[in-house]
């Protein structure tokens, strides 16, 4: 639940930032780093989720180390699948009913967000020159940010966009699981008795 709320937000943001109310770096940084943010919540809530998990259904034939793996696993992947749905849900949302709040937001942030990465890449340029560094070192920077790139990047998705949005779905599914099966691995490991029967205390 808590994983589908964080991706809901991370992904309707500008339907809750004001652009001419918010700070500019704030802008800069959502519009640059909301996705590796997100994807490391999501990690995070799926490895919370493993650690969490308790076997709850006990097979006299499997070890307690197997049953840890299996059902950390499945704990990551429900929140890889809950992070995924609300994503798919969203893109199309995105793409359809909300397509002009995106536009609107994207018009209004872009000039802010660009003025903010080239007075920030000026800076760097100027503290170089201070510091008498040659000018191929003062000019290795970024080319300056476009405006009109910067508000294609906030605008609406295609419904194209739908079928990349699904093959996220598995990927993110695959890396989650994978991070619940390791938690499950280790905690296997480190509870399990002789026999694989899970220790006291």
């Amino acid at each position: 639940m808590l994983a589908g709320v964080v991706a809901l937000v991370a992904e309707l943001y500008f339907l809750f930032l004001d652009p001419a109310s918010t700070t500019d770096w704030v802008l800069a940084v959502v519009g640059s780093y909301r996705t590796r943010l997100s994807l490391a919540a999501f990690l995070f809530l799926a490895i919370l989720a493993a650690i969490r998990m308790r076997p709850t259904r006990p097979d006299p034939e499997a070890s307690y180390g197997s049953l840890l793996l299996r059902d950390s696993t499945l704990a990551a992947t429900v929140v890889a699948f809950a992070v995924g749905t609300v994503l798919l849900l969203t893109t199309l949302l995105q793409a359809t009913v909300l397509a002009d709040d995106m536009r609107a937001y994207a018009r209004e942030a872009a000039p802010k967000v660009v003025g903010y990465v080239n007075g920030v890449r000026e800076e760097i340029q100027d503290r170089r020159r201070e510091e008498g560094q040659s000018p191929e070192e003062v000019n290795d920077v970024p080319p300056p940010a476009d405006v009109a790139q910067v508000e294609e990047s906030f605008g609406p998705p295609a419904p194209r966009d739908l079928g990349r949005s699904m093959a996220n779905f598995v990927l993110r599914a695959i890396l989650l699981g994978t991070a619940g099966a390791v938690v499950g691995l280790l905690r296997g490991r480190r509870k399990g008795g002789p026999g694989g029967a899970p220790e006291n205390g």
